[in-house]
């Protein structure tokens, strides 16, 4: 008789419904982690010939378990209700590793000289074509003695054709930021790496008769440094002609390069404008704020991509100077109030 029932009653408790968990069961996971220590393991034996339940006494092995479950789940309680240390970063720290480091910096600069390629073989075969606004109206007018100038494309140094993040990461390392001394001290070092793509891309503009100009907002006091970094990356050739317009190598050369490309624009017809910077391709006019950065970008939209080539630079720039109000003698702790100020959080 036994051996029918036992088989029925195991029928019976596989076909017994699945039960919601209680009110109480749901609320366990809101009780502290101590109080959620598991209690020694129990067995329960079911009696087939009428006895009471029972409980079995734990074994050492369950109660060594249940004591480390115990300290681990106090342990992380206490470490869970206390707040991370402060965390001391450079503020270029991210961007600093962003170009040393990622593919995506590596294909954003390729890119952007594959596009130059590209548009620099439909601006040859385009008489009215130029980069310069200025020069670009005259073409616009039909003057023959403008579409008929030689060809020519302007690159901006730092950050477009020289890689200076190794400049960056010394700061970074020593905690400390831009000074004109170390910048100074840097540059006549000539160790610079070119930007991935520019050697392609310089190589493309000289097999296309297509005459080349620099013109940076280095210091003309280190232009001969600037040269001989260019030269031995094979990125300039030294001859006769000055391929690299400084700042204040004329005494109208300002930081404004509007001067230096209409110099060049005197003699060329300018294909290209190449920088990392908005004041590489056109006047930005005196300290302007960020939006009037972004209004002046926008108002020239036509031209990114076609005349205009943009190379990245989250390190430096006129975008960081106009958020600090252009107040580069400004202490560090009142220019990083005002970059805090100027983020959006909605």
């Amino acid at each position: 008789m036994q051996r029918v029932l036992f088989p029925l009653l195991m029928i019976g408790l596989t076909f017994l419904p699945a039960c919601e968990p209680s009110e109480t069961a749901k609320k366990t996971d809101d009780t502290s982690i101590e109080s959620r220590v598991i209690d020694p393991v129990t067995i329960t034996k079911t009696a087939y010939k009428g006895e009471a339940d029972t409980k079995t006494q734990p074994t050492v092995d369950d109660e060594k378990a249940n004591a480390a479950i115990a300290e681990s789940q106090t342990t992380a309680s206490k470490s869970a209700s206390i707040k991370p240390a402060y965390r001391k970063a450079h503020e270029d720290l991210d961007a600093t590793l962003w170009m040393q480091t990622s593919a995506e910096y590596y294909a954003t600069c390729r890119q952007a000289y594959r596009l130059a390629e590209k548009q620099l073989a439909t601006a040859i075969d385009t008489p009215t074509w130029s980069a310069d606004l200025v020069q670009q109206a005259e073409l616009s007018g039909h003057q023959s003695d403008k579409n008929d100038l030689p060809t020519a494309v302007i690159l901006d140094i730092d950050e477009t054709v020289l890689d200076n993040s190794p400049y960056q990461a010394r700061r970074i390392r020593e905690d400390g930021s831009f000074t004109p001394e170390t910048w100074k001290t840097w540059v006549e070092e000539a160790t610079a790496s070119p930007v991935p793509g520019v050697k392609e891309f310089l190589q493309v503009a000289k097999d296309s008769g297509v005459e080349v100009f620099f013109v940076t907002n280095r210091e003309n006091a280190v232009e001969h440094a600037t040269r001989r970094n260019l030269e031995e990356l094979g990125l300039i050739e030294p001859d006769a002609v000055d391929r690299i317009l400084s700042k204040r190598e004329r005494d109208e050369w300002t930081s404004d390069k509007t001067t230096r490309r209409a110099h060049i624009a005197k003699r060329y017809r300018i294909l290209l404008l190449i920088g990392d910077d908005l004041n590489d391709f056109v006047s930005i006019g005196e300290k302007p704020s960020s939006q009037a950065r972004h209004d002046l970008a926008v108002e020239h939209a036509d031209m990114w991509g076609t005349q205009w080539i943009q190379l990245p630079n989250a390190n430096y720039g006129g975008w960081e100077r106009s958020v600090y109000d252009w107040d580069d003698s400004a202490e560090d702790t009142v220019k990083l109030k005002k970059k805090y100020g100027a983020l959006q959080a909605e």
